[in-house]
């Protein structure tokens, strides 16, 4: 098992977030996911990025319950566990 996917096992989602997220997505035309990303913010830290998004991308992991999924990319996915 790599370190990503040993970090996508630490995340996960309440079955709150999973409701607020698929309702979310859901009012949105043409979406079907949130994505979660890190973004570099020089000396100030990390900042992070929340994008609806209809696209899967192939170094994305996947988060799914109750029809709400949270994409991010291998690389954020460092800084989230």
């Amino acid at each position: 098992m790599g370190a990503d996917a040993k970090t996508a096992m630490k995340i996960e989602m309440t079955d709150a977030a999973a409701r607020r997220i698929a309702k979310i997505v859901s009012g949105e035309t043409g979406k079907t996911a949130l994505r979660v990303s890190v973004e570099g913010g020089g000396c100030s830290g990390f900042s992070y990025k929340f994008d609806l998004v209809d696209t899967r991308n192939d170094d994305d992991v996947a988060i799914e319950k109750d029809g709400a999924t949270v994409l991010i990319d291998d690389l954020s996915l460092v800084y989230m566990g």
